[in-house]
């Protein structure tokens, strides 16, 4: 995958797990793992709007509150970068694996997740 057509990921908290990282990172996204580092104080809004400013897909378990995190940002005509929600086990790699490389085939460059959320 040519870097210039890398999708940047921001995985919640929820998300952060040292192999989906890897498993991610060997796919050639560039990942970052909320989990890993002070992001993981953040509330899911802010959360949300820093992945924007670093024009990152967000990767998230949290299929509770991230709906309406998207629903103000559409209510507030506000552009995102994409959103992808996970209803798997956080342990299901394999399935994972199989639905990430669909949607990212499905869509490959950063450009086709504006304004897009999926499930994963």
């Amino acid at each position: 995958m040519p870097d210039g057509e890398r999708l940047h990921l921001l995985l919640d908290v929820d998300m952060s797990s040292r192999a989906l990282v890897e498993m991610l990172r060997r796919s050639g996204h560039e990942v970052l793992a909320a989990g890993t580092d002070e992001l993981k104080q953040l509330d899911d809004p802010i959360l949300f709007a820093f992945a924007q400013t670093e024009r990152r897909i967000v990767v998230t378990h949290n299929a509770a509150d991230f709906p309406d995190v998207l629903r103000e940002w559409a209510a507030a005509g506000r552009s995102h970068h994409g959103c992808m929600l996970s209803h798997l086990p956080t342990n299901a790699f394999a399935e994972m694996r199989r639905r990430f490389e669909g949607w990212f085939t499905a869509f490959p460059s950063p450009e086709d997740w504006i304004d897009r959320a999926v499930h994963l």
